[in-house]
């Protein structure tokens, strides 16, 4: 009777499933939550849970206990964090820096450093967090120099800062100067600059990614629409290219189009990128690839985003599922992953989100107390 009732529960939560919280920040007014059903991509219960300026990137903790924001607070620049509970953000701390607005933040492993960078004013920022609150900027470094395409190089324009896979070198993508610059962090979020690695003249260097053992970086290209595979050497944390990828098909029409994402699956085996058409063809695209045990990539498939201008993707926990922020289109669309291929179908939901810009997750849950809100975002808006 025990073993009964016992198999009639595991099938009772497997009809039900779980979700999983998605924070989605916004270009619009500020952060919105949606659950994802593990079964089905349903995207259901949009929230606001936030309103505020700026607020079009996010990082959330390892614990799922904080979630730190670009913000603009009386015109200035800054950081805000908030306290995650019961899926509610409950604000903890803004602070300012000098400039004009971050467009993209990170945490290092020890949840103790916040990493930003500023794309307008071609500059790399750091604060210390202690227990989820941001102290004052620790160090603030622009960057020198420019490109070879005229409107989009032609000063520095950081777009993203991250902590390498051992913690001790942090990694920022210059679109504007066509580098990687690299620097080192102490315990108290300190930057000391270490030089930095070259890309192919007009390449625009956006976000990166490391693969799973540490030893490859995977940089995404916004202007040549590309991805540059680099070894890294966890020494001296330079970085040397090994061979650039186009993200689309040989032949295929990349003309006024963009890179935005790049994600890598937690296995390593795969890698993920978005690509924005700026004419509003509908040419807008996820790229899947494939990640040999020596670093190297093969592009395997190219999926439609089901969005206008993809912002950003990224994987849920699970792993059975990527999300896309449709900026243009004010949606996110959730596709569902093939473990053996990585390939890419859409689920058929979506939800509306104004301007979505960036997407998060914290751990699933039992969906039963969501099942009768299904729905309640599948439509999408036409707020602008």
């Amino acid at each position: 009777m025990k073993k009964l009732m016992l198999a009639t529960l595991a099938l009772t939560a497997a009809a039900q499933g779980e979700t999983t919280t998605v924070y989605v920040g916004t270009g619009a007014d500020g952060i919105y939550t949606l659950q994802l059903d593990e079964e089905t991509g349903a995207l259901t219960d949009r929230q606001h849970a936030v309103t505020g300026k700026g607020m079009g990137f996010q990082e959330i903790s390892k614990s799922g206990r904080h979630l730190f924001s670009t913000y603009r607070a009386n015109q200035h620049g800054a950081v805000a964090s908030y306290a995650i509970t019961d899926d509610k953000l409950t604000e903890l701390s803004v602070q300012t820096y000098a400039g004009n607005g971050l467009c993209h933040v990170s945490l290092d492993a020890d949840q103790k450093t916040l990493f930003g960078a500023d794309y307008g004013g071609g500059k790399v920022v750091t604060f210390p967090v202690t227990d989820g609150q941001i102290g004052q900027t620790a160090s603030l470094i622009q960057h020198q120099g420019s490109s070879i395409i005229e409107g989009r190089q032609e000063a520095a324009h950081a777009h993203s800062f991250y902590a390498g896979p051992d913690n001790k070198f942090a990694y920022a993508p210059d679109l504007g100067i066509d580098q990687v610059r690299i620097y080192t962090f102490d315990d108290k979020a300190t930057l000391t600059a270490q030089g930095g690695v070259k890309s192919i003249p007009g390449s625009g260097p956006r976000h990166m990614k490391f693969g799973k053992s540490g030893t490859h970086a995977y940089v995404l290209n916004e202007l040549s629409l590309t991805v540059t595979t680099l070894t890294r050497d966890p020494e001296t944390g330079q970085l040397t290219p090994q061979k650039t990828t186009s993200v689309l098909p040989e032949g295929a029409d990349g003309e006024k189009m963009s890179c935005s994402e790049i994600r890598v699956s937690q296995d390593g085996r795969f890698i993920y990128t978005a690509t924005r058409d700026l004419t509003d063809q509908k040419r807008d695209t996820i790229t899947v690839f494939s990640v040999a045990a020596d670093g190297s990539i093969k592009r395997t498939a190219n999926t439609p985003a089901m969005v206008q201008i993809p912002r950003n993707i990224n994987l849920s926990p699970s792993g059975k599922w990527l999300l896309v922020a449709g900026t243009r289109s004010h949606n996110v669309t959730s596709h569902r992953i093939a473990a053996q291929t990585g390939t890419l179908t859409h689920s058929g939901h979506q939800a509306a989100v104004p301007k979505a810009m960036c997407i998060n997750f914290t751990p699933k849950r039992p969906a039963a107390e969501f099942k009768a809100q299904q729905g309640k975002a599948e439509a999408p808006t036409n707020q602008e």
